[in-house]
């Protein structure tokens, strides 16, 4: 029976917590569900970590934990209430299984395993097979085991050889099965059977599935396979000779055993996605551990950007692997077919854990080749993910294919944005902690405001900006007539606040907006948009008549205002301003250059940054003074338009200052404080700046998709090659992911949560994928691709200032390792 622990959590969920949120993204969990996951952690703390080297090392099944997991409730989450469970959602699953692996993979995969052989009758079963097999799970510390590989069938299940042949009320098994995770102890099995001998019969009518007790007479297991990895988790071949099942044992109806096991599948590569997402952290807090224990060449090697940067990707991955396993939950939870984003899921947290195993057996140089450390046997552990419940390669095919039957459909790709489920923790009793019924829930959902201001800018891009995109990029005049039309509708500087003027949208609202102009031309929207790096500083550190007048103006009419910061000598690394002010009385002189100005030769007025202190060794936090300053002041020289690469339509210019006189009410902020008004800044800007490359990248996928459907090689559509198919799946892949860290970082800034952290995630990310899907959409479009009748050549072109301006993608992985440092030092983990 359960221990009074699980018993006492039968009190702990309310039906009302099913109740879904409809009041936008909210990527937090609840106070509940953070105690829930802290309570899993100690677990894992406890009982886990200590002991997961020896388990590997003896390669004994981990009984022990097993039936003290058990007695937590972690072996039956899943379950119905109804039948003894939990019945907790997905998402809450997820939790379970990241934490689990964190500790110890091969434990995770023993003890979580079951889901596998639960999640079929789950879903299928009638109630009398449901009452006889789930109860029983609930009652005892048993396993079970999902019996369907065979020597000749892994991800292709279609191939399964194991046959059945009814007879009376019974069914006559014969056949193997190979690598049955818990095989060696499970007290039933899940097993798929061909039913009809007609090789030609389709998969969805030739198969049914059954629950076969562990003690049936014929069934043989076979010894326990020495596996690479995961070496306590009991992997075995199963052998069915006259096996006779009742019929009172078919799960779902005969025949459809194929379409039980293919939607079980759709449920647990979340929960697979989240094992692999703890090894993934497991892998990066001890990489980064041993970086600011090891010395080499004088100081910690977190020291050397050769591995500092390696920690970085580890961490992206890792924060994007968790965002998309949750998403992947919430679209189980939702009732949607889950099969597209499990499969995101499952193959980017699959390749994420093998890099960053890789990557901590780097950075432990010798010592990661070492058993004595942790990072050979992560190593090992982390090769599985790419293989089992589908391999990576499999999960490519997948999305592909629905990815193509929705732009086949559709014509596009607009209806996979509103997608965003609400993750509905619609959790019935928790298995650690009290979970009380909550209003707010962690949700990925837009809220119809968000929907309508999205369709709006995604309406004006279509018809406006994408016909006239081209023309623009070949002429490189500044499209004031389009400025214009933005601005009337409320699409430019819709940040500004209601009281200054402006439509008061949010950052994520705004982020919204850049997106679908940016689908349309990157170019255009910079014209558009491109004031808002100027618009943040004033907001952060202005005082109110400042905001008025210049906010107030920015919203009156379509005027352009300019960050003016970045110099010939100074770029990524502000602290080399070389401009210079003097005060002298109420004013400043300011005498300088500054290069690659955004709206340089239109601008109304220009945000400044330049050195007060010229002392060379003054703090940068109090070496520069921020200003406003008007664009017509004496003084002011604007260089000619520079001819760009791509975005050609933006105007971008050197700025120069000699003996520029500002008054001193122009300050904004204190003196002394302007860099940190220049950096705060970055903060509340790198979300829109994600979300413009984001808008190339789904321009990239959109375009690819439909000329891959259009264009015929080798008597077919070119869709139709594997290899242009896992090209299209690695962009929608990246494209979601960055959706999602765009997304997080800028409900952050709407949350008033200063994060550098997820916003150089988002970023840096959305930078390298909207380079990475331009470079592959060319490739898609053969010759055609770097011809300018087409459209690719072009966003190829645009892509690559996203990798340099605000900050190149080198210091977004320099802030994201040194923030990353600085929280495991002061909590001795990277996770949250």
């Amino acid at each position: 029976m359960l221990s009074r622990n699980l018993s006492k959590c039968t009190r702990m969920f309310s039906t009302s917590n099913k109740a879904m949120s409809s009041t936008g993204i909210d990527f937090n969990l609840t106070a509940d569900q953070a105690e829930f996951r802290a309570n899993v952690r100690k677990f894992v703390a406890d009982e886990v970590i200590p002991v997961a080297a020896e388990y590997d090392k003896t390669m004994e099944y981990p009984w022990p934990i097993i039936k003290k997991a058990h007695a937590q409730g972690y072996l039956i989450a899943d379950i119905p209430e109804a039948y003894g469970g939990l019945g907790v959602d997905m998402v809450s699953n997820c939790i379970i299984s990241e934490e689990m692996a964190y500790g110890c993979s091969g434990i995770a995969t023993a003890i979580m395993a079951n889901d596998l052989a639960l999640t079929p009758l789950i879903l299928c079963a009638n109630d009398d097979i449901k009452k006889r097999f789930l109860t029983r799970m609930v009652e005892n510390p048993f396993v079970a085991s999902y019996a369907v590989t065979e020597p000749g069938a892994g991800s292709d299940v279609a191939g399964v050889k194991t046959k059945c042949e009814k007879k009376g009320d019974e069914y006559i098994l014969n056949g193997s099965k190979m690598w049955i995770t818990n095989a060696g102890h499970a007290n039933w099995f899940f097993v798929l059977a061909r039913s009809d001998p007609n090789p030609k019969t389709p998969a969805g009518k030739a198969f049914t599935a059954f629950v076969v007790e562990g003690d049936s007479p014929g069934l043989t297991r076979g010894r326990k396979e020495i596996n690479m990895g995961q070496r306590c988790s009991d992997t075995r071949g199963i052998t069915f000779e006259d096996v006779r099942v009742p019929a009172a044992n078919v799960v779902g109806a005969p025949g459809e055993g194929f379409k039980v096991a293919m939607k079980t599948f759709d449920k647990t590569r979340p929960t697979v996605a989240a094992l692999a997402t703890g090894v993934t952290y497991r892998c990066l807090d001890v990489a980064t551990q041993y970086s600011l224990e090891r010395k080499a060449f004088g100081t910690q090697i977190a020291n050397h950007q050769g591995v500092s940067f390696l920690l970085a990707e580890m961490a992206i991955n890792a924060e994007l692997a968790r965002l998309m396993t949750y998403k992947s939950g919430a679209e189980v939870d939702a009732g949607r077919p889950g099969s597209y984003y499990a499969s995101i899921a499952k193959l980017f947290a699959s390749d994420a854990v093998n890099s960053a195993a890789t990557n901590a057996v780097q950075v432990f140089g010798g010592a990661g080749f070492n058993t004595e450390y942790p990072a050979e046997k992560l190593m090992r552990d982390a090769k599985i993910f790419q293989i089992y419940e589908g391999t990576s390669q499999i999960q490519r095919m997948v999305i592909a294919r629905q990815l193509l039957a929705r732009v086949a459909q559709n014509g596009g790709l607009r209806k996979m944005l509103s997608r965003f489920a609400t993750i509905s923790l619609g959790i019935s009793r928790s298995a650690t902690g009290v979970l009380a019924s909550q209003s707010r829930q962690i949700s990925f959902d837009l809220s119809d405001t968000q929907k309508e201001i999205q369709a709006a800018a995604l309406k004006f891009s279509k018809e406006v900006l994408v016909p006239n995109a081209a023309k623009f990029d070949e002429s490189g005049e500044f499209p004031w007539e389009i400025v214009r039309q933005a601005h009337s509708l409320g699409l430019m500087n819709p940040q500004i606040p209601e009281k200054y003027g402006g439509p008061g949208m949010t950052t994520l609202e705004t982020a919204l907006i850049v997106e679908a102009l940016s689908y349309g031309c990157t170019g255009l929207q910079l014209g558009i948009m491109g004031p808002s790096l100027a618009i943040a500083p004033v907001y952060i550190a202005g005082n109110e008549e400042q905001k008025k007048k210049y906010l107030g103006a920015l919203a009156a009419e379509p005027i352009i205002a300019s960050y003016c910061v970045t110099e010939p000598g100074a770029g990524s690394d502000v602290n080399g301003v070389k401009t210079k002010c003097e005060k002298k009385g109420d004013e400043y002189i300011i005498n300088g250059s500054k290069a690659w100005i955004t709206g340089g030769g239109h601008a109304k007025w220009f945000f400044v940054l330049a050195r007060s202190d010229s002392d060379p060794k003054a703090p940068a936090g109090k070496a520069f003074t921020a200003f406003i300053v008007d664009g017509d002041t004496p003084g002011i020289s604007r260089g000619k338009k520079e001819k760009n690469m791509g975005q050609r339509c933006s105007d971008t210019r050197t700025i120069t200052f000699e003996d520029v006189r500002v008054p001193a009410e122009n300050v904004l902020g204190a003196p002394g404080a302007g860099f940190k008004v220049a950096m705060g800044a970055f903060d509340m800007t790198r979300p829109g700046v994600a979300a413009g490359a984001l808008g190339l990248a789904w321009r990239c996928l959109d375009e690819s998709a439909k000329y891959a459907l259009q264009r015929k090689a080798f008597g077919t559509e070119i869709a139709n090659h594997q290899a242009v198919q896992f090209m299209l799946a690695d962009m929608a892949v990246n494209l979601e992911l960055a959706r999602l860290i765009t997304y997080k970082s800028a409900t952050d800034v709407d949350n008033k949560v200063r994060s550098s952290y997820n916003a150089s995630i988002a970023k840096c990310f959305a930078a390298d994928t909207a380079n990475q899907a331009a470079t592959n959409a060319v490739q898609i479009f053969g010759g055609n691709g770097f011809n300018s009748e087409y459209p690719v050549e072009k966003l190829m072109r645009d892509a690559k200032i996203y990798q340099i301006y605000e900050g190149t993608s080198q210091i977004q992985r320099i802030v994201i390792s040194r923030m990353l440092l600085g929280h495991f030092a002061q909590n001795g983990t990277s996770r949250i």
